[in-house]
């Protein structure tokens, strides 16, 4: 009998993306200042609202604030995610998929926006305390939230990266993508800091649900244009 010869992958998809997630843990691990940055400007802002509010601060003051300073970290943290992949691009064309890549990017910033959520919210505890009534329920808003930030900013960032000034177009280009984000999680956040339910906030929170599950399954659709462009 004649044997048949079918081409098999060195890598299948998962390994391929768990190789670039380590590559990206790589190149940051090997790049602290770009983190050690990060978390300078996380405590430097925090400690510098403790200092102007002389630890006197409103529950509103405190939402605002913290929204603000995780909005600001989140495009400084991820709008690095593929910039840093201009000149390997045409590497890419031969060792994975453009799906592959999203995945890899979603997976590693998402988890990287969640320990700027750790960090953030433990420096707020320090300094500005949490008066927050319902800590659970601010936590999955929270991660919503800061979910929807990630996969907006990652999307942007790959679109960005395409152009000669990313750095600059990537802030223009996401400020229509996030407001949408912004606007349910602070509303929400807003209400439970003053004692909100569940059923208080459900509406929004389903429809921020919904929202961040669109913008992934159109970064599916459009980044393997986008990258092969």
């Amino acid at each position: 009998m004649r044997k048949t010869l079918s081409f098999q992958p060195y890598f299948c998809p998962m390994d391929q993306i768990i190789a670039l997630i380590k590559k990206d843990l790589l190149v940051d691990f090997r790049q602290k200042y770009v983190v050690a940055g990060i978390a300078l400007y996380v405590f430097a802002t925090i400690y510098i609202a403790y200092l102007a509010f002389n630890n006197v601060i409103t529950p509103a003051i405190w939402n605002a604030l913290f929204w603000l300073i995780l909005l600001f970290s989140s495009i400084t943290g991820l709008g690095k995610s593929f910039g840093q992949e201009a000149h390997r691009s045409h590497y890419y064309y031969y060792l994975a998929k453009p799906v592959h890549i999203l995945t890899s990017k979603l997976i590693y910033y998402g988890f990287y926006e969640i320990l700027l959520v750790v960090l953030l919210t433990g420096i707020f505890n320090l300094f500005l305390g949490f008066p927050v009534e319902n800590p659970s329920l601010f936590l999955v808003n929270l991660l919503a939230g800061a979910s929807g930030l990630s996969v907006c900013f990652t999307l942007i960032a790959s679109i960005a990266a395409k152009s000669d000034n990313g750095s600059h177009l990537m802030p223009i280009l996401a400020f229509p993508v996030i407001i949408p984000v912004l606007l349910l999680a602070v509303t929400n956040s807003r209400k439970i800091v003053f004692g909100a339910s569940l059923a208080d906030i459900s509406g929004n929170l389903w429809v921020l649900v919904c929202f961040n599950v669109i913008i992934i399954a159109l970064s599916f659709i459009l980044f393997p244009y986008s990258w092969k462009n």
